[in-house]
């Protein structure tokens, strides 16, 4: 094996390889990274692309180095009228075109070539990342999707499909089963995606792809399937999304990005004779019964001429250190679950990854691409990942629109800085995992970080001993210490979900992503709108249901600051199942509670308090917390 050192002031991704007569060519695009001065120190530099020529042998000779570009969004050849990012939509193979789409929930995969067009498959699910490989007169295609193969529902796990397409577009499915594959699977190593294929001479083929903290083959061949084969560490890091892989005569090499390095290696092509085959299953969605979730119709924000809207503040992707493409989040939030918007937030910077100019423009051609205003909201964001306490922790970034810079830990470690940062864009952020990682009091400012996330993954950290549970020990770190200190913000809930089913043990549910949401009201389904609801606090957190509240306080919305102790407080509650308890907190702790059991619930109550909000209890254990009313500002801070 062949590293390909990164350092600090070169970072390297998407290793792609073609085969040539005289063996390989093998490109990287490599970002020299720089940092533009200012009071906003952004991701800059130079990137080019990097090529080898690979001998027979697995020996490398180069690189030679590309001339300098702004960003370099992505290698892929499949040219396409649209965005360069949806290029990973489509995959070609001299005349054989692969192509996924997902529209209303309906993942879909389609195979064409000189004008002929066959469905390939078709289910209610999320289907990404096609490959394709010609054999005789037909192709092999290969993607990963999350619909499980016993009960056909769309799941959390995501797993490569594979089916071959012969010259009449008739479309077959390999007899044997897939070794290995557990959508069930716990633990830190998932899924089974981002596929690549290589075929034998005698029709034998390698199937190479990513897990979540690994790289893996596995060959079909006449004696069906081989065990997959590792082939990195498995250690929890930031890998690239895709092995390339290509034939050397009656060898393989195969290059990816691992969390140090580019590594290339050479192996043995597949062999052991073409696989059987059987007429596949296309139409999926024909033994589907699945439905988007409906939204309780009784929105308590309505008599003040606003709307609730709810979606996941933080999420993660295998463009840092979980699962899944860029795409996949949003077709998920959308069509999955019916959340309103949704926030991508990969790493920018940890564990062996950066993000670039070339990936960050990547990023947000995706964001773009999904937004319909209106409809559904996405996002542009990424997180900020600082030391744990006693450092600044880790913070989510949220920009109001494309095309604004990307600031890194690497160029901007301290708390105050990052929060300084955001207010000179316009942006914000918000602290996660307070009670893990940290909440950097030290950095946090009311108007750049005006609210905070209180739920997720990883547990509640509104207060120590909640019922919900919590990573981590640092109880001086949470929200009710903060706010009894003099602190100012709002409450917001995000997953954290990096697709990993329990987030490997950490989570109270199977489906990660739906343990913590953040609800905004707003005045419409736009960005601007839900960036000026957050910025107001006019939001609140719920543990992962939609539970629509509602608080006004001497007529005030959630997240007001009045001049006044002496608050008149109205709360009202729907719940998703019945509502046990509704409780006003204050500095004092609980002050007034109702219990109850219909799915609906109000108080109405007179307090004298620094601060007040609302916490709301299911009879299943969900919650919400509004963000908090202030009264004037009395307590020093610290």
């Amino acid at each position: 094996m062949t590293a390909i050192p990164q350092t600090d002031a070169r970072y390297l991704r998407s290793p792609a390889l073609t085969p040539t007569p005289e063996g390989a060519r093998l490109e990287v695009i490599a970002w020299d990274r720089a940092v533009t001065p200012g009071p906003i120190p952004a991701i800059a530099g130079e990137e080019r692309v990097l090529t080898w020529r690979v001998g027979l042998d697995g020996s490398l000779e180069g690189p030679d180095e590309g001339p300098p570009q702004t960003a370099i969004v992505t290698l892929r050849d499949a040219a396409l009228a649209d965005d360069e990012s949806a290029r990973e939509l489509v995959a070609v193979d001299g005349a054989w075109r692969a192509s996924v789409t997902n529209v209303e929930g309906m993942g879909e995969v389609w195979v064409e070539r000189s004008g002929q067009r066959a469905l390939v498959w078709r289910a209610f699910g999320v289907a990404a990342a096609p490959t394709l490989a010609a054999w005789g007169d037909g192709a092999w295609v290969a993607w990963h999707h999350d619909v499980r193969e016993d009960d056909v529902r769309p799941d959390v796990a995501k797993w490569i499909a594979l089916r071959f397409v012969d010259a009449s577009f008739a479309v077959f499915e390999p007899t044997a089963v897939m070794a290995g594959r557990d959508r069930d699977r716990e633990g830190e190593e998932q899924s089974f995606e981002f596929p690549s294929l290589v075929l034998g001479d005698d029709g034998a083929l390698a199937l190479f792809g990513r897990g979540s903290h690994n790289f893996w083959r596995q060959d079909l061949s006449a004696a069906g399937w081989t065990e997959r084969v590792a082939l990195s560490d498995g250690a929890w890091g930031s890998r690239g999304r895709r092995v390339a892989a290509c034939r050397l005569g009656q060898r393989v090499v195969v290059a990816r990005r691992d969390r140090r390095a580019v590594e290339v290696d050479v192996q043995d092509a597949p062999t052991g004779g073409p696989p059987a085959l059987a007429p596949a299953e296309v139409e999926v969605s024909r033994r589907q019964r699945f439905s988007v979730p409906r939204r309780d119709a009784r929105d308590p924000a309505a008599r003040h001429g606003l709307h609730t809207y709810f979606g996941d503040l933080q999420q993660h992707s295998a463009h840092s250190d979980g699962v899944g493409s860029a795409d996949e989040a949003h077709w998920r939030a959308r069509h999955r679950y019916g959340d309103d918007f949704v926030a991508l937030t990969d790493h920018e910077s940890f564990l062996g990854k950066r993000t670039g100019p070339g990936e960050w423009a990547y990023l947000q051609q995706v964001v773009d691409r999904h937004h319909a205003p209106g409809r559904f909201v996405a996002l542009h964001a990424y997180e900020w990942t600082a030391k744990m306490h006693p450092g600044p922790g880790h913070k989510c970034v949220y920009l109001p629109r494309a095309g604004m810079p990307l600031v890194s830990r690497d160029d901007v470690p301290e708390g105050p800085a990052i929060t300084r940062a955001v207010r000179a864009m316009g942006a914000l952020c918000a602290p996660h995992h307070i009670g893990w990682t940290g909440c950097d009091e030290a950095g946090h400012d009311e108007e750049a970080q005006p609210f905070w996330e209180i739920v997720s993954c990883h547990g509640c950290y509104e207060t120590a001993g909640s019922a919900l549970g919590m990573r981590g020990e640092h109880t001086d770190q949470l929200a009710d210490v903060m706010l009894r200190k003099g602190h100012r913000f709002g409450f917001v809930g995000g997953s954290d979900s990096h697709g990993l089913l329990w987030h490997h043990g950490e989570a109270r549910k199977r489906d990660p992503f739906r343990t913590g949401l953040t609800a905004v009201q707003a005045s419409a389904l736009e960005r601007d709108a839900i960036f000026e609801a957050l910025r107001a606090r006019r939001c609140y957190a719920t543990s992962g249901a939609k539970i629509l509240l509602d608080v006004r306080v001497n007529g005030a919305p959630m997240g007001s600051a009045l001049d006044t102790r002496a608050m008149r407080v109205e709360a009202r509650a729907v719940g998703t199942t019945p509502v046990t308890s509704l409780e006003l907190v204050t500095e004092r702790g609980v002050v007034t509670r109702r219990d109850g059991d219909a799915d609906e619930l109000t108080v109405e109550a007179t307090t004298d308090a620094d601060f007040v909000y609302a916490r709301v209890t299911q009879a299943d254990g969900e919650m919400a917390w509004s963000s908090p009313v202030f009264g004037p500002r009395t307590i020093p801070r610290e």
